[in-house]
C-alpha cells in the first residue's frame, strides 16, 4: 500500500513542480539517472493544459538520433491509451515537413498527421525523449484556439483524411499486438 501512496504523490508532486515552472511550454534538458534514466536518454519535460476549445502547437527540428520520441500522459503521468490514441509519436511514425517535427496537442482530430490526443484530458506533461542524439533542443510551444488553428499552421502541415487516420490508428494497435502478444 506505501508503494501505491508514495507513487500516487511523487508523480504528483512532479507534475506540480513541473506546472509551476510553465505551463504549455518545456523545460531545459535534463538526464535523470538519479530516478533511474540512462545517462544516454536525455528528456525535455513540458506540461500542458487546454481548454476545449484550444490546442497546443509544438515545434521541433529533430537531431540525428538513436531514437526520439514525444507522447502526453494525464496530471498523474500515467501514459494516455497509446493502442486507442494517437498519444505519443516517435521518430519513425512522426511526419516531417523539411526536417522540423510539428505537432498538435488537441481534444479532437485536427486533420494533422502529427495530432497527439488527449482522449479527454484536461491537462497532463508533455515528454521528449532523445535517445544518443546529437543534441538536446527544446520544443518551442504555442496555444492557439482550436477554430484558429488552420490559419496558424503552415500551408506545407502534414495532414491526414478521416481514412488514413484509421489505417494508421489500425497500423498502430497491430504493432502493440505484436509487441505484447500473449
Amino acid at each position: 500500500g506505501r508503494f501505491v501512496r508514495d507513487s500516487v504523490r511523487f508523480w504528483w508532486d512532479i507534475e506540480e513542480m513541473g506546472r509551476a515552472q510553465g505551463i504549455n511550454a518545456f523545460r531545459p534538458p535534463v538526464v535523470r539517472s538519479d530516478i533511474g534514466g540512462a545517462t544516454d536518454n536525455v528528456t525535455v519535460w513540458g506540461s500542458w493544459d487546454l481548454a476545449d476549445d484550444e490546442a497546443l502547437i509544438i515545434e521541433v527540428t529533430p537531431p540525428p538520433a538513436l531514437y526520439w520520441s514525444l507522447s502526453i500522459g494525464n496530471q498523474w503521468w500515467e501514459t494516455i491509451d497509446y493502442a486507442r490514441h494517437q498519444s505519443s509519436l516517435n521518430g519513425h511514425q512522426a511526419v516531417l515537413d523539411d526536417g522540423l517535427f510539428r505537432a498538435v496537442v488537441a481534444h479532437r482530430d485536427p486533420g494533422v498527421a502529427n495530432w497527439l490526443d488527449t482522449a479527454g484530458q484536461r491537462r497532463g506533461p508533455g515528454m521528449v525523449r532523445w535517445v544518443r542524439a546529437d543534441g538536446a533542443p527544446v520544443p518551442a510551444t504555442r496555444v492557439v484556439a482550436f477554430d484558429d488553428l488552420d490559419a496558424a499552421l503552415p500551408p506545407s502541415t502534414p495532414r491526414v483524411t478521416d481514412e488514413e487516420r484509421r489505417r494508421v490508428m489500425a497500423a498502430r494497435r497491430a504493432g502493440i499486438r505484436r509487441r505484447f502478444a500473449r
